[in-house]
């Protein structure tokens, strides 16, 4: 990645963000260079010492990162010395490549056991759902799906951390059932898709209240419970959200939708007329990273692209990268277009 590339200083930033939470001996060297980097961008005065990046790196980046640099990124990437969801996201987005590769290692062993079956299909749309509807487990409730695939847990499971249980409770997002960081005493699941929903809560003794609606959310006992890996979460069940929800709002229009053709050849494919076209979901914070992925989708590969309904005002800067066969929509834009070319009744 090339160093005058704002992707390349927002990397390191996450990458100081998040070792300073773990191993601050090895996030000085990277502290160190993103200093440098910031000091070549505006330099006026003395360059910032990587102690003064760290305390930055505990406020928004909004109130000290020119947006230039930030792009579509905000929030703090530190809380209470813990890296955030948003510094999180940035490490999975900025390095995209590397982290889809290790997801669809995983994934792809899934497909070629599927697709050695009779009935794999079926496996495989159960294997997706199941990983879209449980963030959050107990080990015995993945037996079903993974046993007859031969699958390890360990795979995509991993021990909840410590600091986010709250007096010994889970408090899981009403929308993915990822558990929520409750150190403030605002809460929220990090992810914009499920803020989107309402999912921002206030922290009151034992349980949360939202702040929309008003409900209750009950903490829940962590004992041996596991969440998914965070490149899952990201790649497979935030995009499985949108999926699920732009295919029931298809069919709701009488359209015929599958979802993961061909043991997931695409998301969804929906039939028009008398021809089929393939739907990928993509729920990225930022759309100037979508843009360079959209950009590198084959012309061989004709799409639809589909994002949240929250992300219109981006439409236009993404469609400036798409490849022939390409198209940009947001789910609502979606369901239209493809009225549009369904078959009359």
């Amino acid at each position: 990645m090339d160093k005058q590339d704002p992707a390349y200083l927002l990397r390191l930033l996450a990458q100081g963000a998040s070792l300073c939470s773990t191993d601050r001996s090895r996030a000085f060297p990277i502290l160190q260079q993103a200093c440098a980097l910031l000091w070549r961008a505006a330099p006026t005065g003395r360059p910032m010492s990587p102690i003064e990046l760290e305390r930055k790196l505990n406020t928004p980046l909004e109130q000290w990162l020119p947006s230039a640099i930030r792009g579509d990124y905000s929030g703090p990437l530190l809380y209470s010395n813990i890296a955030t969801q948003t510094c999180n996201e940035m490490l999975l987005e900025l390095d995209v490549r590397t982290i889809w590769e290790q997801v669809q290692a995983s994934v792809n062993r899934v497909k070629q056991a599927c697709r050695l079956r009779s009935d794999g299909e079926s496996h495989y749309r159960n294997f997706r759902l199941f990983l879209i509807e449980h963030g959050v487990i107990a080990p015995t409730q993945a037996g079903d799906v993974f046993v007859p695939l031969n699958l390890s847990l360990d795979e995509f499971y991993e021990p909840i951390p410590t600091h986010l249980h709250h007096n010994g409770l889970l408090y899981l997002c009403p929308e993915c059932n990822w558990p929520m960081n409750t150190q403030r005493h605002e809460v929220s699941c990090e992810s914009a898709w499920c803020q989107d929903k309402k999912s921002l809560f206030v922290r009151d003794g034992s349980h949360l209240t939202n702040r929309v609606n008003h409900s209750t959310l009950q903490g829940q006992l962590v004992e041996h419970r596991q969440m998914l890996k965070p490149a899952l979460w990201k790649f497979t069940l935030q995009p499985g959200l949108l999926e699920i929800a732009l295919a029931k709002a298809l069919v709701s229009k009488g359209l015929e939708v599958q979802l993961w053709p061909d043991v997931d050849r695409t998301d969804l494919r929906v039939r028009l007329g008398d021809a089929y076209q393939d739907i990928d979901a993509k729920v990225w914070v930022s759309t100037h990273e979508l843009a360079k992925h959209i950009q590198s989708i084959p012309s061989s590969k004709p799409r639809w692209i589909v994002i949240p309904d929250y992300q219109k005002q981006s439409i236009p800067q993404l469609r400036q990268h798409c490849g022939l066969g390409v198209a940009v929509f947001t789910q609502s834009q979606c369901v239209k277009e493809a009225l549009k070319h369904a078959a009359p009744f």
